[in-house]
């Protein structure tokens, strides 16, 4: 709580500065517009006031620095007597206005070497006013328009504390409380409150610190300093609250809040109480029962659990879960025999292309033994298809599986058509271990020799190849067929848009993209020189030993 006061003070006091920042700022736009219009706009106003001797002239720079201090302040302009100008009577008496001074009178004056140490800048200083009180002045040097390095007079702006004390007591602080304005100089330029000899020591050490807020313990009584700085001009603005002027009526709040806590926690170990006997006892019964329920094992329950309430519909479904449960281990122990009996069938399912494997290894040795090398080696092309094609039931196969399956479909169709066409490969054997599907070259070939080359009196040939292109693995079957193909009713196929005829390439169209994704597919183009090359491009996924 006093951390909340001290931010809000803090917020507070940071709001004043602004506000009396924009004051400042409202002053200083007015400097430079004085100036401006008066020295570097206009040569012949720079000329008059370098130049002022007569009294007539006296009183006309008189008049123009008057008009400027309509809003409550004093504007009083320095001008460097560099031509050694006469006046008609002494300036130095004069407390606003125009007057002369010279170069020695400049260096003994602090407030002047402070101007000349700003360049053109302004800076807040306490200058001695006519009833001998301070005054928060305004002041900056007055360059020379055609060398800004030469300073040749100042410009003063006084009674600052007309302007000042309109922001500070706009605030509304409780009492003892003050607020001081501080300069970089560590000069206390105004204040609303209580005079307070400590406060430049405070914010002497305030100045590094930036914006903040503290508390502390003066003559047995507790203060908060929030403190703000601001860099335009280099002001520190302070707070000093009694800090029981804020919390000195939340001692009473705080005792109230504590006795309404004991009643409300009294309230609570009733209800808790109350809690544990109807709530708490029966959810122990019901866990016990949890601990010793075995499934099939009969239960005895209390009836009295089986309430109307919310325990008493739990209590219930634990009954029926224990029921279902009992259930499902029929169930499943029934599954469990049917799983036995399918294993078996399928160890019995397995016996059947062993022996046909067995079978067609028989015939092949008969064929060699009989001179007949060419049936031999088909039952062996074949045997070969037929063990790829099964692939004990795996649906993924390596890529050299693969190109022997289609190798050994392709040996055979070339016996069944001699002379017909040749099949030449083109394998990057660093392709050998990554995975496809599996028979999905086989469709591909088939098309190719059965509606291209078949009937091209030995001029036909087909190109399988498997690359690598980027990051992925691309297969292609080319033919030199010179049939018209119709390229937009075999991409309908592929894509599954007619069903009358194109099952095999349908089908490895389908299995490509079952197994990985859409990005990956089959797709056909025509070949430079006549006939079609279906393309199938594939990831590279390696084979899990």
């Amino acid at each position: 709580m006093r951390d909340e006061v001290g931010r809000t003070t803090l917020q507070l006091a940071k709001q004043n500065h602004v506000t009396i920042e924009k004051t400042l700022s409202s002053v200083n736009d007015r400097t430079i517009t004085l100036l401006d219009n008066h020295f570097f706009s206009d040569s012949k106003q720079y000329g008059f006031w370098t130049n002022i001797e007569t009294l007539g002239q006296i009183r006309e720079a008189d008049a123009i620095l008057e008009r400027w201090s309509s809003d409550g302040t004093e504007y009083t302009l320095y001008m460097m007597n560099t031509a050694e100008k006469s006046t008609p009577f002494d300036l130095s008496h004069k407390t606003k206005g125009f007057k002369y001074f010279n170069k020695e009178i400049a260096e003994q004056l602090e407030w002047a070497e402070r101007a000349l140490q700003e360049g053109g800048a302004g800076t807040l200083h306490l200058l001695p006013s006519e009833s001998g009180m301070p005054t928060v002045s305004f002041m900056r040097s007055i360059l020379n328009p055609e060398e800004y390095e030469e300073s040749i007079g100042f410009l003063v702006v006084s009674k600052l504390e007309v302007l000042l004390t309109r922001d500070i007591i706009s605030v509304q602080l409780p009492k003892n409380a003050g607020i001081y304005l501080f300069n970089d100089q560590n000069e206390q330029l105004m204040k609303a409150g209580p005079e307070d000899s400590r406060m430049a020591d405070i914010a002497k050490g305030a100045a590094g610190r930036g914006d903040g807020y503290y508390f502390a313990s003066e003559d047995g009584e507790k203060w908060l300093y929030a403190y703000s700085h601001r860099s335009a001009f280099n002001t520190r603005l302070i707070y000093k609250i009694p800090l029981d002027s804020i919390t000195g009526n939340q001692t009473v709040f705080q005792w109230t809040i504590m006795i309404l806590s004991a009643v409300y926690l009294a309230f609570v170990l009733i209800f808790v109480l109350y809690l544990l006997r109807i709530i708490v006892t029966p959810l122990i019964r019901l866990v016990s029962i949890t601990k010793i329920y075995e499934p099939g094992k009969q239960l005895d329950m209390d009836q009295k659990l089986l309430r109307s309430d919310e325990f008493g519909i739990l209590y219930g479904a634990f009954l029926k879960m224990t029921t279902r449960l009992d259930h499902s281990i029929e169930e499943n122990y029934g599954m469990k025999i049917k799983q036995k009996e399918n294993e078996l069938a399928t160890l019995h399912s397995q016996i059947t292309p062993h022996l046909l494997y067995n079978t067609l290894d028989s015939i092949y040795w008969y064929a060699l033994d009989s001179g007949n090398t060419d049936v031999g080696e088909m039952v062996k092309d074949l045997s070969r298809l037929l063990r790829i094609g099964l692939s004990k039931g795996k649906s993924i196969i390596t890529i050299a599986e693969e190109i022997e399956h289609v190798k050994a479909y392709s040996r055979l169709q070339m016996k069944r058509y001699p002379g017909k066409f040749e099949v030449f490969w083109q394998i990057d054997e660093s392709l050998a271990m990554y995975m496809t599907p599996k028979v999905i070259l086989q469709p591909l070939v088939e098309n190719a020799i059965f509606h291209s080359v078949s009937s091209m009196d030995g001029e036909g040939a087909i190109w399988i190849g498997v690359r690598r292109v980027d990051k992925e693995i691309q297969m292609t079957v080319e033919d030199n067929g010179f049939l018209p193909v119709d390229m937009e009713r075999l991409d309908t196929i592929v894509n599954g848009d007619t069903n009358d005829k194109g099952y095999g390439i349908r089908n490895v169209h389908q299995r490509i993209q079952l197994h990985f994704g859409e990005a990956y597919r089959l797709r056909y183009e025509r070949r430079e020189g006549g006939g079609i090359v279906a393309i199938i491009n594939l990831p590279m996924q390696e084979k899990i030993i």
